[in-house]
């Protein structure tokens, strides 16, 4: 039995479950260390949105507290995990399949297919206590192991390349969509799997809209000269996500905004130079990165989703906990790996973003995302 298997079902035991039955979902791939098969993700991966469009599961996994770990999967899955005890099941046959063998007076299960998952157990054993475990695994989820970090770190260097590629080849008077769909192309030639969310490769140009448009990037929006270029981008590979985000400009920009953009990215660095394993708080990163910009005098344009929130842990699902968040109260670990996202807004202007994935090793942090920091200006 795997080291993982081993705590989760110690954490399972702590929480005083029987056995837990995930359908195919980030709880799911954790479980059965498999990452072959291609499961259908949210894009907010749970954290923020607790319903999924799947309504029957394609393959559940069982695990419980003696250690019996079997997938139960439609005929087309079966030769998607390696490994792990797989018994073929017919889709409306599923819940008479899992009668055979899960039992337990308290079973946990997650979001994913959440319904049908409470209601097979019920027909199963109606006495049986139905306990929430989406959440059972974030702590140890959130401390990759060594062959999560090296997928991880993998990725944010091929986001780093597509990027720069993609950069290199834009064109005066291409859409937003036509560049969104040459990112696209690219990922889909060197074997990616997916985008971890929809993504965006944002024109905004100067003296085009209004402060109150600053969020909004239609479709049909052209670079032309003047043009802030707000990239957010992450891909999936082996059931693995990358998060990534920087800020480009077509063409010459006005001061304030090139020197806003260097200060985002040095309050960015500042933040990753001052980590310490073990002391540094997760709720402390906001705060590095708004002291640094406000002593340099862009205070006034700072902007976050949600006060205090400065970005999120990553890995199989794109957002993870713990959040970089005020009200979060935990150290970073070595072997976590999270997303920082400070962004700027300069209203009617330009929308602004660095977001890094960042790995905390036993000596401080290392940033995995190597994009240049000082390449802003493009094109004509």
């Amino acid at each position: 039995m795997s080291e993982r298997r081993q705590r989760i079902i110690q954490t399972m035991k702590n929480a005083g479950l029987d056995g837990v039955l995930y359908a195919a979902g980030a709880n799911f791939q954790y479980v059965s260390e498999c990452t072959k098969y291609f499961w259908q993700r949210s894009h907010m991966n749970n954290m923020f949105d607790r319903h999924t469009s799947r309504i029957l599961p394609e393959a559940v996994i069982w695990l419980n507290t003696e250690g019996d770990c079997r997938i139960v999967a439609v005929p087309k899955l079966e030769d998607q995990f390696p490994g792990q005890e797989v018994i073929v099941s017919y889709l409306d046959q599923m819940e008479d399949t899992l009668s055979f063998f899960v039992q337990g007076k308290r079973i946990g299960i997650g979001y994913d297919c959440r319904e049908w998952l409470a209601n097979a157990l019920k027909d199963i054993d109606p006495a049986a206590e139905i306990i929430d475990a989406e959440l059972l695994l974030k702590d140890l989820r959130k401390v990759k192991d060594a062959g999560e970090i090296k997928q991880l770190r993998a990725l944010a260097e091929f986001t780093d390349e597509a990027i720069l590629w993609v950069s290199q080849h834009f064109t005066e008077g291409m859409t937003i969509a036509e560049a969104e769909n040459m990112l696209m192309q690219y990922g889909i030639e060197h074997g990616m799997d997916d985008f971890s969310f929809p993504p965006l490769i944002g024109f905004k140009t100067q003296g085009t809209f209004t402060a109150e448009q600053n969020f909004d990037f239609p479709r049909t929006n052209r670079l032309l000269p003047n043009t802030g270029i707000a990239f957010d981008i992450g891909f999936v590979k082996d059931g693995y996500c990358s998060d990534w985000g920087r800020t480009l400009y077509w063409g010459k920009a006005p001061g304030l905004i090139r020197n806003g953009y260097k200060v985002l990215q040095d309050a960015q660095v500042h933040m990753i130079n001052h980590i310490v394993p073990y002391k540094t708080n997760v709720n402390e990163t906001y705060r590095m990165v708004t002291d640094y910009i406000n002593a340099h005098g862009y205070g006034p344009y700072f902007r976050v989703q949600m006060k205090g929130i400065n970005g999120h842990q990553i890995g199989i699902d794109c957002h993870e906990y713990p959040l970089l968040m005020e009200t979060e109260d935990e150290p970073f670990l070595p072997g976590m790996v999270f997303c920082a996202e400070p962004k700027m807004i300069f209203p009617g202007e330009m929308y602004m973003r660095v977001e890094d994935m960042i790995l905390i090793t036993e000596t401080g942090a290392e940033s995995l995302s190597r994009f240049p920091r000082d390449l802003f200006e493009i094109g004509s």
